[in-house]
């Protein structure tokens, strides 16, 4: 390297002209990124010529100084001026991937010139974040020649040591991965030797936090990112490889779903640019075509208030940083959706991600999904961290973009965790830790995580920089449902009035209802017709062959949940029905978030509705049937987690025995085993007085189960006051003449 040239004077003394920027198809660009497209527009007008047998006198080239030449280049500037190529290179065609690399890194510098003073004369370390894997493997072998004089001068630390300074001109790192054992700790040495040489050193990597040495990010000034394709870098791409002069319109959208590494397959030196520009759309539908999708944006997204707060408020953030309003640390950046199986959190993710550059964009931006199981289905540990790190490594080189991470109650707390996988579990969790702090430090990023069960996941993941917004998901109330199926069945069954399929499908979620509706529309192809309101109504309730005494029995046990929720935490967001379906043959619900302070009182009042259903066969029929099972089953883990984990109940309630979101393993301890009867069976005893009190209302709630097949909490509260001023309700009129019997009174006939 000329130690004596000045860089400052390369970087844009008054009168040079290096501080100018030109203007190039409607789009600016910087004196660095001109002489690399200018080398790329030569080195293709050479390949033509060979090609054609016109071979030109290659003695009579000039020798490009790379980038230390800005020094000698005058103010006048075109398209011949730039760095010479490889001699490998020679008869070999333009490549796409190289040229739009090397303009997208020459664009880097060129808005960073402070970084490249200090590359070229010595005086920091610089740090490139290419973040995308494409770009860097495609700059290796060429970007020395757009900076030195001498590549030769330059050595890669990874392989070699710093010897002789006299003997160099800079040295560089450039890694996709980070180093492992002895190699990590050798680069750590040898960098900190070279920065003592005060030499050009630059620092390559998909994620300099993860893979370069610690020493050169203290020494460091400077950190720069190099851009995303954009459509003026393919748009000059396209000119420079085809050699043809005509502008192309390159659309954005057709990018969303493309990298650098795209353009070697779509831009050829033997098409024209349109062709080139053809070839890119047709990859990027394909590659779209492979991403199943509903297709849906956030205003046709229904039941998930809260997460649509959270998106819009993102979305309007994205919109002013990008406007350069905002820095992105300022940015709603990442969100936990938490709830149920089928409420629509994927279906959410892809609709932000389609939506998140307002109603305008014709495609959003990228969307990477991801999960545990994903990763794992690579192999052993080794391949299961590389695979994650492909996957946030895609999500970096796509900003902006968002990354839906599935699953994420698999990433469990690894407290918890004492089996013989513990240390696979430990490197699983800390790995996706350090990749989610690497892509949250990456502008444009947006993080979207999934799960069940909230509770499960590694508390870790959950504090503030990571996933601090956790937004709950639950099942849609009638209203939200109704508009869900409004949504699925587009332009079908406009006029028809579907409340009474929707309220037979109180308790679905939106993947039942899109099930549903795909059910109904199959059946109305086989009969090659339109779709009618009974195929919905068939596919949400299915067959209807339940024996009328089975029904009546569901009725009353739906009946006994509803009644005494109403009567425990009041009838806003209660729906019951007796919807049948491959797990149950009723449900009630609530879609409201109940206030709930976490007393003894509050957890006895919900294993008291818990087991409502099974005290109301008892009151009306005199005995239970099995259905009460799951009912049990999570009333006995509420009872467990009061006397073993939350202190609110038992002989000893200080003592805490493991984590409540287990709590059933307490039943291995007698004492839990005997209290915990005591609780349920002091539960039991309420539901029976508070139904048998009730009962004249829990009979005209099951009646309108029976018949209507479904109720909801305001008409539950008016049944009750009704009962309470002796006033006889107005029964539900029968639709079919059965006559079921009452326990309360065995000679007396009574139609539900």
């Amino acid at each position: 390297m000329n130690e004596t040239m000045s860089m400052p004077h390369a970087m844009g003394t008054p009168g040079n002209g290096l501080d100018r920027t030109t203007s190039f198809g409607g789009v600016g660009i910087g004196p660095f990124e001109l002489r690399v497209y200018g080398e790329a527009w030569r080195e293709a007008l050479c390949f033509r010529r060979d090609e054609s047998g016109s071979v030109p006198d290659r003695g009579s080239r000039a020798r490009s100084p790379g980038f230390a030449g800005l020094l000698r280049m005058s103010s006048e500037m075109d398209d011949d001026m730039g760095f010479d190529e490889s001699a490998s290179r020679e008869g070999c065609p333009p490549s796409a991937t190289r040229i739009a690399a090397t303009l997208l890194l020459a664009r880097a510098f060129d808005a960073a010139p402070a970084a490249a003073r200090d590359l070229l004369s010595g005086d920091a370390p610089v740090v490139v974040d290419v973040a995308d894997g494409a770009v860097l493997d495609a700059l290796k072998g060429v970007w020395r020649r757009m900076f030195f004089d001498n590549p030769q001068r330059t050595i890669d630390l990874v392989k070699t040591a710093p010897g002789r300074r006299s003997a160099l001109d800079g040295a560089y790192v450039m890694l996709k991965e980070p180093l492992k054992g002895t190699a990590k700790e050798r680069l750590e040495r040898v960098a900190a030797d070279m920065c003592g040489y005060a030499l050009p050193f630059v620092a390559f990597s998909v994620d300099g936090r993860a893979c370069l040495p610690k020493v050169v990010h203290d020494a460091a000034r400077h950190r720069i990112e190099v851009p995303m394709l954009d459509p003026a870098t393919v748009s000059r791409t396209i000119r420079a490889v085809t050699g043809i002069r005509t502008a192309v319109d390159v659309p954005a959208e057709t990018l969303r779903d493309l990298g650098v590494g795209d353009l070697a397959a779509a831009v050829r030196f033997d098409r024209t640019p349109q062709a080139c520009v053809d070839e890119l759309r047709r990859l990027a539908a394909s590659k779209n075509a492979e991403r199943p999708s509903r297709g849906l944006v956030l205003s046709e997204i229904n039941g998930m208030a809260e997460a649509r707060s959270w998106a819009d408020g993102a979305i309007a953030d994205l919109a002013a940083w990008r406007r350069g309003d905002i820095s992105w640390d300022a940015v709603l950046s990442a969100v936990m959706l938490a709830g149920p199986p089928g409420v629509g959190k994927t279906l959410f993710a892809e609709a932000f991600a389609r939506s998140a550059l307002g109603e305008d964009s014709k495609s959003g931006i990228p969307l990477i999904v991801c999960s545990y199981y994903s990763w794992q289905a690579d192999g052993h540990l080794g391949d299961f961290l590389a695979a994650m790190r492909r996957d946030f490594a895609s999500a970096r080189a796509k900003a902006p973009c968002v990354i839906l991470l599935e699953e994420c109650d698999s990433f469990v707390d690894r407290r918890g965790v004492q089996h013989s996988h513990s240390d696979y579990v430990r490197n699983c969790v800390n790995a996706l830790l350090e990749e989610v702090d690497g892509v949250r430090r990456r502008e444009g990023v947006f993080l979207i995580g999934c799960t069940n069960q909230v509770e499960a996941c590694d508390p870790a993941l959950l504090r503030a920089g990571r996933f601090e917004n956790v937004v709950r998901v639950g099942l849609p109330d009638p209203d939200e449902l109704e508009q869900i199926f409004r949504v699925r069945l587009k332009g079908d069954l406009v006029n028809a009035d579907i409340s009474t399929v929707v309220a037979s499908a109180a308790g679905m979620t939106g993947a039942d209802a899109e099930r549903a509706v795909k059910d109904a529309r199959r059946q109305a192809r086989r009969e090659d017709r339109e779709l009618r309101l009974g195929d919905l109504h068939r596919a949400v309730v299915g067959d209807d062959d339940l024996s009328d005494e089975l029904r009546w029995r569901a009725s009353i046990h739906e009946a006994g949940h509803a009644v005494v929720d109403v009567l425990r935490f009041g009838a806003d967001g209660i729906v019951a029905n007796t919807t049948r379906t491959d797990r149950r043959l009723g449900m009630s619900m609530r879609t409201t978030r109940q206030a709930f302070e976490g007393t003894a009182s509050d957890y006895r009042a919900r294993i008291e509705v818990l087991l409502a259903g099974r005290a109301a066969e008892e009151v009306l029929l005199g005995e239970a049937s099995h259905g009460a099972q799951a009912d049990l089953a999570e009333a006995t883990r509420l009872s467990c987690a009061m006397l073993g984990g939350l202190g609110l109940a038992g002989p000893s309630p200080l003592t805490h025995l493991g984590d409540p979101r287990h709590a059933e393993e307490f039943l291995r301890y007698v004492d839990i085993r005997a209290a915990v009867g005591i609780e349920l069976a002091e539960a039991d005893r309420t539901c029976h007085e508070l139904l048998e009190v009730n009962q004249t209302a829990l009979i005209a709630v099951a009646r309108r189960l029976f018949e209507l097949g479904s109720v909801v909490g305001t008409e539950i509260a008016v049944l009750l006051e009704a009962a309470r001023s002796k006033e006889t309700p107005k029964p539900a009129t029968p639709e079919r003449g059965v006559v079921l019997r009452l326990v309360d009174d065995p000679s007396r006939t009574e139609g539900p």
